[in-house]
């Protein structure tokens, strides 16, 4: 038989045994849409406001949420138990951290590494929390030629990519005392100078030597888009289970700046001192 009559007459078949009963209606649009997958969600956006140090997102600057900074590690012991407690909230945080603590300086002008700090500062970037600077020594930059101000930075700023591939893009100055020259490197740099809206008080004996002294003191004062500032204390490790559950349970979650780099600024004063 000839292909072609072959297929006519097959087609006739095929519709022949199409059952009669069988109702045929138009897909519409809205059934063919696929849900959306995962990747596919809006991601929350926050930034840091500037004039006030508070991080906010797109729905508004009252939402509940708070930054969580650490700043003079990576010490050691206490930094892994702030590790361990900021797993179990599910938090991550900004660690300001010290050359000093994860290097030497040799008079060649090179660095050695001092290896566990090293590792521990891997380790706190593998787990998603963001690495800042901090300076070098820790020292008054008001206090600091403009030679040293840049050493202190460039330094620190040099060491973590060294240890993590990346520059810092936040710079937290000591003592919050930024100075014209630490904001211009901080654009050469591309980083952004953030100081802090509630001030844990930790590094103040009349505080962290009572009971629950630095939970109280960070639960009275914090309001929405806080930017926390904490020190890589055992005091501290030992109270932030506390004051992370008590945050909870006043409605806050903990979220990182997920903007880049901004312009440094000099606007906005830190609330508290240390």
């Amino acid at each position: 038989m000839p292909k072609l009559i072959l297929t006519a007459v097959l087609t006739i078949a095929c519709l022949c045994s199409y059952p009669a009963h069988l109702e045929v209606r138009p897909i519409h649009a809205r059934e063919m849409q696929k849900p959306d997958a995962p990747f596919a969600q809006k991601v929350p956006r926050y930034r840091i406001r500037m004039d006030d140090y508070r991080i906010v997102s797109p729905e508004g600057s009252h939402k509940k949420i708070a930054l969580l900074t650490i700043d003079d590690g990576p010490s050691g012991e206490s930094s892994r138990q702030l590790l361990e407690v900021l797993e179990r909230h599910q938090a991550k945080a900004i660690w300001f951290v010290n050359g000093s603590q994860l290097a030497s300086k040799n008079q060649d002008g090179t660095i050695t590494f001092k290896p566990k700090k090293a590792a521990l500062l891997r380790d706190i970037k593998q787990r998603g929390h963001l690495i800042g600077n901090h300076t070098w020594q820790h020292a008054n930059l008001r206090k600091q030629p403009a030679e040293r101000q840049r050493e202190e930075i460039i330094s620190t700023n040099r060491a973590i990519r060294q240890l993590t591939g990346e520059t810092p893009r936040y710079f937290r100055p000591p003592f919050g005392a930024y100075t014209d020259v630490s904001n211009n490197i901080c654009r050469e740099e591309g980083m952004v100078s953030l100081n802090w809206s509630v001030g844990s008080s930790d590094w103040d004996a009349r505080v962290y030597k009572k009971p629950r002294g630095i939970a109280r003191q960070v639960l009275g004062s914090i309001h929405p888009g806080a930017t926390i500032l904490f020190h890589d204390r055992m005091w501290t490790a030992r109270e932030l289970d506390d004051i992370l559950t008590g945050l909870e349970h006043a409605g806050y979650q903990f979220v990182l700046p997920t903007e880049g780099s901004q312009p440094a600024t000099i606007s906005g004063q830190a609330r508290g001192s240390k």
